[in-house]
């Protein structure tokens, strides 16, 4: 495992069929890997996520963090939302995410977006999590905020920190950590750096020629500037989702993409990133740990892969890997696939029975992953609609594959045999 002097970490993915535990078992040794420390699974205040994903990232040396990334609930609803903060905090989280993004209308789907007012809102309903976080041990985490946004991120975070400060609650203060989106909007990564300090003239919804915003990667340094304003200490920060552009992806990006990303590790690496020659980004010891997103990565892919493949692309010197790079570049080289539904139990003599009579007519390539399917010609998948996705399907297709839903039946299968 390479060496690090700056700690990084993974968001996990959000789908139900990677919660299953042999997918859990190999993703977080892959993540381990992969040289991480740390592992953020996102969560909402309806469902708990299984023990599991906690005992499994704690066995690979990895430290868990939850990043609650639906609309804050009101106060009085407080006593629900308890319990399961206290799960997870016996569950060995000690960073706790609330919120994803309040400057955002869409982050408001229940309240509504209230634009006069919204710090304040925000504020009261994350002061009681706040507060019972801190007085069962672990580290509230202020929300990720969009970077420019609605509502100008760094007023936002300067006025939420401000009322923190004006309502006397020094012991969330004194535990409070950032988290920093660390998106690029396609610039260059150190577009931003030094904060407002460097860059006095650029105000809210306004920068001048010659000046640089927070619209980028250092975001971070302008939101612990806002802290550190606002309350007079700088306040630790995570960043997470590094080197995503933060915008509507475009698979011409992808390169660009994967390549900000690659420096980014690099800095985080002990030999730091190089381009050019130049130092690109040196990182000190507030910034806890800089996270990338397995789903971002997995959709600049633009296919589904193995941790095994991840692994070998994320240790490659060009963060990318021939095995799993999607569009033109993968090579169908089978050509009938027949893609089957395998959960923890097993494949399912009832499906296989189902598809017996396909198999007998066209002699297809028989498998369960999605990754291998992108090599066919043909696809043929049999519905399942936790495994297999729409939005998977359709990728499919995208890399130029011949795909067929079958029937969920095994007359409708022979039926349309004939």
């Amino acid at each position: 495992m390479d060496k690090y002097k700056q700690k990084i970490g993974f968001s996990y993915f959000v789908s139900p069929k990677r919660f299953i535990r042999k997918q859990l078992m190999d993703w977080m040794a892959a993540i381990q890997k992969s040289g991480a420390s740390m592992v953020t699974f996102k969560a909402n205040f309806d469902n708990a996520i299984p023990e599991d994903a906690f005992i499994i990232a704690q066995e690979n040396g990895l430290e868990p963090v939850v990043h609650f990334t639906s609309e804050l609930p009101l106060a009085r609803k407080f006593n629900d939302i308890a319990i399961l903060l206290d799960v997870y905090i016996k569950w060995g989280v000690n960073n706790i995410i609330f919120g994803d993004k309040p400057n955002t209308r869409q982050a408001w789907p229940v309240a509504g977006w209230h634009y006069e007012n919204l710090v304040d809102h925000f504020i009261d309903r994350f002061i009681p999590l706040a507060n019972f976080t801190v007085q069962k041990g672990a580290y509230p985490v202020f929300a990720p905020l969009h970077p420019g946004g609605d509502y100008w991120d760094t007023a936002f975070m300067e006025l939420a920190l401000t009322a923190l400060r004006q309502r006397r609650l020094d012991e969330i203060l004194e535990n409070l950590v950032l988290a920093c989106y660390g998106y690029t909007f396609n610039k260059p990564l150190t577009w931003g750096s030094g904060g407002p300090q460097r860059w006095p003239f650029s105000k809210p919804y306004h920068t001048p020629d010659g000046q640089e915003d927070q619209c980028g990667f250092m975001n971070f340094e302008w939101a612990q500037a806002q802290s550190e304003k606002a309350t007079g200490m700088k306040k630790p920060v995570l960043i997470i989702n590094s080197g995503c552009p933060g915008t509507v992806f475009s698979q011409p990006e992808r390169n660009v993409t994967l390549r900000a990303m690659r420096d980014i590790h690099s800095a985080c690496r002990d030999e730091g990133a190089q381009v050019e020659d130049q130092v690109l980004i040196n990182f000190d010891d507030s910034v806890l740990n800089v996270g990338f997103s397995l789903p971002t990565i997995e959709k600049i892919i633009g296919v589904e892969f193995s941790p095994k493949h991840f692994v070998e692309m994320w240790q490659s010197e060009k963060l990318e890997s021939e095995k799993i790079i999607a569009g033109e570049d993968i090579q169908k080289v089978i050509p009938h696939y027949l893609l089957l539904p395998s959960h923890a139990s097993g494949v399912s003599d009832v499906v296989l029975n189902k598809v017996r009579p396909l198999i007998k007519k066209y002699h297809p390539t028989v498998g369960f992953s999605i990754e291998e399917a992108a090599h066919a010609q043909k696809v043929s998948i049999y519905p399942d609609p936790l495994l297999f996705s729409q939005e998977q399907i359709n990728e499919l297709r995208s890399l130029g594959c011949i795909v067929e839903e079958l029937p969920e039946t095994g007359i409708d299968i022979a039926m349309s045999l004939q």
